[in-house]
């Protein structure tokens, strides 16, 4: 057990050389996580879920300076750069950077793709002005990842300049101790990028993850994002995610929990400016007895905003699903398309789901709806692709993989899609 108090976290600023600023920022984040206390059951937006196995006391990883060679990277990462189609990515093991390949010339175009704590010391007057903005201390996991994050990855894009292949972070958990990091993502005026941030590990001891994304998107910027969880056994993976849209802004966003023993992700989305559009699709599959909580928030603030949310997931065994989705819109927000529905499907009659869609409108001109539907697998269709000669397992496989395909079919990035097909192709058959 660690202590994290003031010592550890002024040990910790000193220890990554960061300016004053942050070690400000870190000492009032502190203040609100000794404040805040752990939730539980007592909280609605906790009452589905048990904390008291995860490992909240662990001790905190510290960065080591580790480098290694794309031939030294853990298997895991290695067998996804032989299949990623990504322009340049970071490779995070624990909290260190240890390898990275970003192309010159996207760096002479004005684009920046490194860790936050490279980006603190060659452009600190991007990150300064950002960090911190979309995410800070909304809860007592929050507060602890802005006190006490040992790493993360910072993405700039100048106005005006659009990249074509998506950039990528991978990031390797190793066990034995808790990992906080976050990643800042900035888009200046009509830029457009595509980012896509994967979690992996092999199977853990009963392992603490926290992490954050912050998106600014300033006036017509666009950009594609992509979370995606695919951690061994014994993780408890907290992740709060929020993006900023100003007028014209556009995001396609996913998230995707597939592994882990607990995964819980808080996305939001802040419709600020008119003409701003957001799509906000998740893709779950829970086996065995694992645990994946879903909180969205599409908030329309401005007038003549629109939103669109997908979230379709399948357990099996005793595991369980929570999606909880809210539409909120202001006053101001008139001629609002607001859109939210969760779709889910039952593979045993001892998993369960829980879906709670909400609607909160403060504006009359608007057109919003949303829905929400758990159902087991459809016999009928089962028995007929039994009738024709396909075995159960395989009837199920293809029934799952039809249920998934309408958020898969929106992924709009390639090699992304194909690697989600195969890891739930695999988990429909464990």
């Amino acid at each position: 057990m660690q202590v994290l108090d003031k010592s550890a976290l002024e040990t910790l600023s000193q220890r990554l050389n960061e300016p004053k600023w942050l070690l400000e920022a870190r000492l009032k984040a502190l203040e609100a996580f000794h404040r805040l206390p752990y939730p539980s059951r007592k909280d609605e937006a906790w009452r589905y879920t048990d904390l008291s196995e995860a490992p909240l006391e662990a001790a905190l990883e510290a960065p080591q300076g580790l480098k290694l060679s794309r031939d030294e990277l853990p298997e895991a990462v290695k067998r996804r750069l032989e299949k990623t189609d990504a322009a340049a990515f970071l490779v995070f093991v624990g909290p260190d950077l240890v390898y990275a390949e970003v192309p010159e010339e996207l760096k002479e175009k004005g684009l920046v793709f490194t860790s936050l704590a490279e980006a603190l010391k060659t452009h600190p007057e991007k990150v300064e002005g950002a960090l911190f903005q979309a995410v800070f201390t909304e809860d007592k996991f929050a507060a602890q990842n802005a006190a006490f994050f040992t790493h993360g990855a910072f993405l700039y894009v100048p106005a005006g300049l659009e990249v074509d292949r998506p950039l990528g972070v991978f990031k390797y958990l190793e066990g034995g101790v808790a990992s906080a990091g976050r990643t800042l993502i900035v888009l200046e005026d009509n830029a457009k990028a595509a980012y896509i941030e994967e979690y992996l590990s092999e199977d853990l001891p009963p392992t603490l993850h926290l992490s954050a994304t912050e998106m600014l998107l300033r006036p017509g910027s666009r950009l594609r994002h992509a979370h995606v969880e695919t951690f061994g056994q014994g993780v408890w993976h907290f992740h709060r995610q929020r993006a900023l849209l100003e007028r014209d802004a556009g995001l396609n966003d996913l998230v995707a929990n597939l592994g882990g023993r607990y995964a819980r992700s808080e996305v939001a989305s802040e419709l600020l400016g008119p003409g701003a559009e957001s799509e906000m699709l998740g893709l779950y599959f829970a086996h065995g007895d694992q645990q994946f909580d879903h909180y969205t928030l599409q908030h329309h603030v401005a007038h003549h905003t629109r939103s669109d949310l997908l979230y379709k997931g399948a357990v099996k065994d005793e595991a369980r699903a929570v999606f909880s989705g809210l539409i909120r819109l202001e006053k101001g927000a008139q001629k609002t398309d607001a859109y939210q529905a969760n779709r889910n499907l039952l593979l045993s009659p001892t998993a369960r789901v829980d879906s709670i869609p909400q609607l909160e409108i403060g504006a009359n001109d608007v057109r919003c709806t949303h829905g929400s539907t758990t159902a087991p697998v459809d016999e009928m269709q089962l028995f007929y692709l039994q009738s024709r000669g396909l075995p159960k397992a395989l009837a199920q496989e293809l029934l799952v993989k039809a249920h998934l395909g309408d958020v898969l079919s929106r992924i709009p990035l390639k090699a992304l899609r194909a690697h989600l097909e195969a890891v739930i192709e695999e988990k429909v058959r464990f």
